[in-house]
């Protein structure tokens, strides 16, 4: 008879399957994300919101051929060095060093964003156990997993899943020190807070939940307590002291990514516009009486953030989860998120990635209603006993989310294989091979002021501007006192509808064969004549 001593310092297999088993269900729901995180990984940055992708995916790349220098942020379209008011640049400092290991791929900041969204999905595990208990842990989960916004975002180059992955660790971090005096808690969670700021400036908002539940377990004895008001203090201390150094970059070059100034400007000493096209996050009173302003909220949220049932189960929990202590946490949080949206109503109007951090939000209030169906109890009690029933449990749920997010539209209208930008593509490339790539440009393509898409894949850097503000006095300007050497535009048709006495100077400059280029698109030297 074979010994039932286990061998000492063998692997004990049996023992390892048990204290793997109540992880397994976690296991399934990371892989489910890790695989949709993956779709089109590699494709070019072509998809939805290109513009602040390829922005993102710029910075990287100027960190990678001239230093990473995180306090020197760049923009292609602000002349040879377009120092620009940013958030701070961790993405693409990450992503620089990637380069330097493996080469410039895009693909690696969308693989270091991936990263970041399944650890979101973790960390909304670890929150919704810890206010509702392992089941809703593992709903909660779910829900993140298989958002259509959270998976395209999650693998989309910007820095908004960060943003959500570190006001996560934040939340958790001080949750758990209030609970339970850790130390560790505690400096984790005040460098994630520094962080989710620091990446993007809404992350300020969890600051809200953060304050409630600290309230939750010290109550007014938190203020007496040095090393949270520390820990709180030092994170929105430095941030501030990164946004006003921000601000005193854009005081100084005029150039924006809009988190403080108006972007799709330029100061006086590029054109002297007026900007038609400036765009400003901020609400107005005719945007909060549309009836268009809220439907097309209630859209994204029903079909692209949460889904359909995750909204439905959502909005049962938001009125039926009973009133306790944790549950400030969650309502703290939908507060501070909704003030932001009537704050910045136009920036949430236009941007649906605004509203990325209510994906974690409502997935604590799907889970407060859903729990029962990822509780192995209530499984063998209302399903039957036994594995089986639990994993055709799984299946079941996991075949409803991925059949939500396939009729989300989001591959349709975000991920878009078939319908990407290969027009402007194609135009950068025949640009790129016409050029040395030392000389500035000025461009007019499909996107307009401050666009950095035709200067990005054509390898350049110089000014964007559009065909109501490429008046010949402001490229000869370019031209004279910026040192601009090129013109490229995609519109040429349009350039010469409504800018005649441009298109006569550009004419008489010499134009550059283009190999391959779709129609409309032209490329002169300013400082040859014909």
């Amino acid at each position: 008879m074979a010994s039932s001593h286990q061998v000492p310092g063998s692997f004990d297999l049996s023992a390892f399957r048990r204290a793997m088993a109540p992880h397994q269900p976690l296991a399934f729901i990371l892989l489910l994300a890790a695989v949709l995180r993956l779709l089109y990984v590699d494709a070019p940055l072509l998809d939805a919101h290109r513009w602040r992708q390829v922005d993102t995916a710029f910075m990287a790349r100027a960190f990678y051929e001239s230093g990473i220098n995180p306090f020197r942020p760049e923009a292609n379209w602000g002349g040879a060095h377009g120092y620009v008011e940013s958030e701070f640049p961790l993405l693409p400092a990450i992503v620089a060093v990637l380069y330097h290991v493996f080469g410039p791929d895009e693909t690696w900041g969308r693989l270091v964003v991936a990263a970041f969204s399944v650890g979101a999905v973790v960390l909304t595990y670890l929150l919704a156990r810890q206010l509702l208990g392992p089941p809703a842990g593992l709903a909660a989960a779910t829900l993140v997993a298989v958002s259509p916004s959270a998976v395209f975002y999650g693998r989309a180059f910007m820095p908004d899943t960060l943003m959500v992955f570190f006001s996560l660790g934040g939340l958790l971090g001080f949750s758990r020190h209030s609970e339970s005096g850790s130390r560790r808690a505690l400096v984790w969670g005040s460098l994630s807070l520094a962080l989710a700021i620091l990446v993007k400036l809404p992350g300020v908002l969890v600051i809200a939940p953060i304050a409630c539940a600290v309230w939750k377990n010290r109550g007014r004895n938190a203020l007496r307590d040095p090393r949270l008001v520390v820990a709180l203090t030092i994170p929105c201390l430095a941030a501030a002291a990164w946004y006003l150094y921000a601000y005193s970059i854009y005081l100084h070059t005029g150039l924006t990514f809009g988190v403080i100034g108006t972007t799709k400007t330029y100061p006086l000493d590029v054109g002297p516009g007026p900007w038609p096209t400036a765009f400003s996050k901020w609400s107005s009173v005719a945007l909060l009486t549309s009836a268009d302003f809220y439907s097309t909220l209630f859209a994204r949220l029903y079909f692209i953030h949460l889904t359909p049932p995750g909204f439905a189960m959502g909005a049962v929990g938001l009125l039926a989860w009973r009133t306790v202590s944790w549950r400030r946490v969650a309502d703290g949080w939908l507060l501070a998120m909704l003030a932001f949206i009537g704050a910045a109503g136009a920036g949430h109007m236009g941007h649906d990635y605004y509203q990325l951090p209510l994906v974690p939000i409502g997935a604590l209030y799907f889970a407060a209603v859903a729990w029962p169906a990822f509780d192995a109890g209530w499984i063998a009690r209302t399903v039957g006993p036994g594995i089986v029933s639990r994993v055709v449990t799984g299946a079941v749920i996991g075949g409803v989310g991925l059949l939500c997010f396939l009729q989300s539209g989001v591959i349709e209208r975000h991920f878009r294989p078939a319908n990407l930008d290969v027009r402007l593509w194609l135009a950068a490339q025949a640009i790129d091979g016409a050029t040395d790539n030392s000389g500035l440009m000025v461009v007019v393509d499909d996107y307009g002021v401050n666009s950095p898409m035709l200067l990005y894949f054509a390898h350049a850097r110089g000014w964007s501007l559009d065909a109501d503000t490429a008046t010949v006095h402001v490229v000869s300007g370019l031209r004279l006192s910026k040192g601009a050497r090129y013109f490229a535009t995609t519109r040429w048709a349009e350039v010469q509808r409504k800018q005649p006495d441009l298109a006569m100077f550009l004419e008489s400059r010499r134009g550059l064969p283009l190999n391959n280029a779709p129609p409309n698109t032209v490329l002169f030297d300013l400082t040859e004549s014909r």
